[in-house]
């Protein structure tokens, strides 16, 4: 979960997405979204709790790409007597409920229904049912593996519960405490003093080790008491290219917490949607997912493109990087129709922006046509790949990687199809263009002389 996600997280979990029905009181549901509010504003490093009082520390000018959050810093920073939390909650919770209300409509996530004679308060069910379970669904996966949480994910799970919400997931008794425990200063400031019944923070015993929750809210609370101290950007780029190479190296495990460190210092340093935490947080998923850990990388993942997209555009090479990574992971899980969705999109912007022989939509190419083959259709994979073909070997020849690979998969698919003689043939051509291209040591090569290897 993104902190970016914070507000319309706590919406879409609080309300039922077949009937729209909020899952406790209007009054409990507005404070719940002015505190995911006030802690979003808490990591841009923009609002502050000391205290019992809500303080701007940071730029008070508007952001663009926070409307409502520039309205909530406006209003904290206009001359009068210093305000809690609860009594911000009061007054600007209504502001804040509505706007991402018309915010989750207008994106096509929620659809509005009108009050009626005997219902009074109107409703929002899902209108995208995918798009509308989704941090609910990352919620309940988080609750069952505690030690996955992230801070975002830990702050809306808390919000729903300090609001009354206790039956839209099933957490067991003191969950709400546990999780206040672990959370830096200012963010448990903020669900404390909204909760519906008192919380008193306990540790959890150890239910939440390893969780990147533990690191992103330890460097929060050290931007917080010492708000100068920070890497850079180049240092932070330093440590994220030793994160990845780790990754490269096959050691996806001590690349994780390295990694974890610098996307919670370039969230909280460069902000949110700054292409280098994108990257760093597009690198933690891979990261994940090659430890073994889905339930981590791919929720990762699927807001890393979102941001993305939403920031640099479908076109970018960032957004088209990450929905490859997303298409590829879809294909690994034998998800094939899935998988070719994201595989047809990433072609189409490909070649439209970088040409139909880039290595990179080559490379796409050959997903689409891989996962044609998984679903059954082989005359399609045949058809994908064949094209590919032509177009890798008149641009790079027939010993480059990649027209080396398109092959082998062609071959691939003319076995499957039924047609073993010419798979030979065309096994038998990627191996000496792998052998004359690549050297006769390469892995590909030695892989693809295995596959000729009598049986």
């Amino acid at each position: 979960m993104k902190h970016t996600h914070l507000v319309p997280s706590v919406f879409t979990v609080l309300h039922d997405p077949v009937t729209g029905r909020a899952a406790t009181g209007p009054r409990a549901v507005r404070a719940a979204l002015f505190g995911a509010q006030l802690v979003s504003l808490m990591v841009a490093g923009r609002i502050a709790v000391e205290g019992d009082r809500v303080v701007v520390v940071g730029r008070r000018g508007p952001r663009h790409d926070d409307p409502v959050g520039d309205l909530v810093v406006a209003a904290v920073a206009a001359p009068g007597e210093p305000r809690g939390v609860r009594e911000w909650a009061g007054d600007l919770g209504g502001a804040v409920h509505d706007r991402t209300a018309e915010d989750l409509v207008d994106a096509g996530v929620l659809r509005w229904e009108a009050p009626r004679r005997l219902r009074t308060a109107p409703r929002w069910p899902a209108a995208d049912p995918v798009r509308a379970v989704r941090a609910r669904l990352e919620l309940e996966q988080r609750v069952a593996d505690p030690g996955s949480f992230d801070l975002p994910g830990a702050v809306v799970l808390a919000l729903v519960l300090a609001a009354g919400a206790d039956d839209v997931l099933v957490t067991g008794s003191g969950f709400l405490d546990e999780l206040v425990a672990e959370l830096p200063a200012g963010p448990a400031a903020v669900v404390t003093a909204l909760a519906e019944v008192p919380v008193r923070a306990m540790p959890g015993g150890g239910r939440f080790a390893g969780a990147r929750l533990l690191v992103e809210g330890a460097v929060m609370q050290r931007r917080a008491e010492a708000p100068h101290a920070r890497p850079g950007r180049s240092g932070l780029r330093e440590r994220h290219d030793a994160g990845a190479a780790l990754v490269a190296a096959d050691r996806p495990h001590d690349a994780v917490p390295v990694l974890e460190e610098v996307v919670a210092e370039a969230v909280h340093d460069l902000g949110a949607t700054d292409p280098d935490t994108l990257v760093a947080e597009g690198n933690l998923a891979v990261a994940y997912l090659a430890a073994g850990r889905p339930g981590s990388g791919i929720p990762l993942l699927v807001d890393t493109l979102d941001d993305r997209e939403r920031t640099l555009g479908a076109d970018h090479p960032l957004a088209l990087t990450a929905r490859d990574v997303l298409a590829a992971v879809h294909r690994t899980a034998d998800r094939p129709a899935e998988a070719l969705a994201h595989y047809l999109l990433v072609v189409a912007h490909r070649t439209r922006v970088l040409g139909a022989a880039h290595p990179d939509t080559l490379t796409s190419r050959l997903g689409a046509g891989l996962s044609h083959a998984d679903d059954g259709d082989t005359r399609a994979a045949l058809v994908v790949l064949g094209s590919a073909l032509r177009d890798a070997q008149e641009t790079w020849g027939p010993g480059h990687r990649t027209t080396v690979a398109i092959r082998a998969a062609l071959a691939h698919c003319l076995d499957a199809a039924g047609r073993p003689v010419e798979a030979r043939t065309e096994y038998d051509r990627a191996a000496r263009d792998a052998a004359d291209g690549l050297g006769p040591a390469h892995p590909d090569t030695a892989a693809l002389r295995e596959m000729l290897a009598p049986r």
